[in-house]
């Protein structure tokens, strides 16, 4: 009686076994297939629409397409009844020639209609190719008038080169630059221009360029030169000390002539005879040689100086100042000082700043064919 009671017990303990267990698998296997399946579904669900909204276009324009056709070839048949009436008419009209009042004012309004759209188009046709003209026309005056000014400017900058910086080189370059922008302008009024630029440029290469690199060095030659030169109290010193050297007794005679010769030569010795331009003021006092060289070496640097600010009233003063210094207190009877007076003159007949000419004729007329071309 035992063994009855107790089988419901150990079937609800195997329920319970089984239910805790984890599941087998097959159940696994199961499962991912299901989420497989899922996920292609939902992948394959846009494209399917993607698909569906492609073929409701298809079918769309299908239908529009039929419908299209369809009155087209309705279109078509009534075309061809029209023609067919049209010659039926004109057949009936040639088997019958009967006067009939026929109403075409549609077809003379419509003829009338056709030629004032012909004609309309005839006036299109012609205003285009008359706005392409324009437009070719246009762009070539604009890259005239453009070439013009650009050699108006380029002549007023040569001007200022050449006038206020003396720059030959520049301003001959930048007139034939002129030059050229001219001749590709392709203008017929830019030959007094360009005639006027030639005479100019032809004036200006003739132009003896100023070596102001060459005057420099000469003027800083002469500066080296001035403090090796002898002045007026060196020479006394060396004659003094000379005299000492050379000092003998002089013997002097009883007779008259003794006496005269004796006197010349005792004051040959003691007097040195030198020619003069002009008196100077005043001997130098010793010490003061040192002075007079640093004075004229400044006079020179000055002359430099100048010389950079093409300045030519100050060049020619101070050249002359140092001139006049040399022949005041240095010795030029030598052949140091002869050399340096004569460099000193050569450098006094340059002109630093010379007059440059002017490009008045060529602006005047490019100024005047700018206006002109406005």
């Amino acid at each position: 009686m035992a063994e009855p009671t107790e089988t419901p017990k150990i079937l609800e303990e195997l329920s319970k076994s089984n239910a805790a267990n984890p599941k087998s698998p097959s159940s696994r296997q199961k499962n991912k297939a299901l989420r497989r399946f899922g996920i292609v579904v939902i992948l394959f669900l846009p494209i399917l629409a993607g698909i569906l909204f492609v073929a409701y276009q298809q079918i769309t324009l299908q239908s529009q397409l039929a419908a299209l056709q369809l009155e087209n070839q309705q279109l078509s048949q009534d075309l061809t009844q029209q023609n067919s009436r049209l010659q039926q008419v004109v057949q009936d009209q040639l088997n019958n020639p009967v006067s009939i009042e026929v109403d075409d004012s549609a077809i003379r309004e419509l003829e009338t209609n056709v030629s004032s759209v012909g004609q309309q188009i005839r006036q299109m046709t012609l205003q285009i190719s008359e706005l392409e003209n324009r437009q070719q026309i246009g762009d070539s005056e604009i890259n005239q008038e453009w070439k013009i000014l650009e050699a108006e400017y380029l002549l007023g900058i040569a001007n200022q080169k050449l006038q206020l910086e003396s720059d030959l080189a520049a301003a001959v370059f930048l007139l034939g630059q002129a030059d050229q922008a001219l001749l590709a302008s392709g203008s017929n009024n830019v030959f007094t221009v360009r005639e006027a630029i030639a005479s100019e440029l032809l004036i200006l290469q003739n132009v003896e360029v100023l070596d102001r690199e060459g005057i420099y060095l000469r003027l800083n030659n002469l500066v080296l030169q001035t403090q090796a030169i002898d002045l007026l109290s060196s020479m006394r010193q060396n004659f003094e000390s000379r005299r000492g050297d050379d000092s003998q007794p002089v013997q002097i005679g009883t007779d008259t002539a003794g006496i005269i010769d004796s006197s010349l030569e005792f004051l040959s010795s003691i007097f040195v005879w030198r020619q003069w331009d002009e008196t100077p003021e005043a001997m130098l006092a010793p010490g003061q040689d040192v002075l007079i060289k640093q004075n004229l070496s400044l006079m020179l640097e000055q002359a430099q100086l100048a010389l950079l600010m093409r300045d030519n009233n100050l060049y020619q003063q101070s050249l002359t100042k140092s001139k006049d210094w040399l022949l005041r207190y240095a010795v030029i009877d030598s052949t140091a000082g002869q050399a340096l007076t004569l460099e000193l003159n050569q450098l006094i007949d340059i002109d630093i700043d010379p007059l440059l000419p002017a490009l008045t004729q060529s602006i005047s007329l490019i100024s005047q064919l700018t206006a002109s071309e406005r």
